[in-house]
């Protein structure tokens, strides 16, 4: 089937939906969270988060982005690995999801996946993980506990 690609879509009726898998654990959500905020920040008129296990449908995001203005609404899987989520679960969802609207252009966009910046950022994790305590020394943290909310670093260490 050949596809239609329209690079010089609007910006301004253009939406912005961050698809994560969810979690049911305090806080672990709260990095898309910011991403999705600082794309704003930067100049995305619309941008919204789903999470597919917890929250709201993504039938109910994309209905409240077309209810904004969108015409194109790009999806972007916050997920690192291609597996069985982002071969089969979230197009599935995303047919069912703009089935009713003929004159939205839905988008699967790419996922995070590999790039030299992740390199560079698990780089940094490397070096920022030293002054971590051994995993034996650490409390558990409980799953209705943001981890923020247990120390997690050596005494005397700031």
């Amino acid at each position: 089937m050949p596809c239609t690609v329209r690079k010089n879509d609007n910006k301004g009726n253009r939406a912005v939906i961050l698809i994560g898998h969810g979690s049911r654990a305090a806080g672990a959500d709260d990095d898309m969270e910011r991403v999705a905020y600082r794309l704003q920040e930067n100049g995305e008129p619309i941008v919204e988060v789903c999470r597919m296990g917890r929250g709201t449908p993504f039938a109910e995001v994309l209905e409240r982005c077309i209810r904004k203005g969108a015409k194109t609404v790009l999806v972007i899987p916050y997920f690192l690995h291609f597996g069985v989520h982002l071969r089969q679960d979230i197009p599935e969802i995303l047919r069912m999801a703009v089935a009713g609207h003929p004159g939205v252009r839905l988008v699967l966009g790419l996922h995070l996946g590999y790039d030299e910046a992740l390199v560079a950022l698990v780089e940094k994790r490397v070096e920022e993980s030293m002054d971590l305590c051994d995993i034996r020394e650490t409390a558990e943290v409980p799953i209705d506990r943001h981890p923020g909310e247990v120390p997690a670093r050596k005494t005397g260490q700031s």
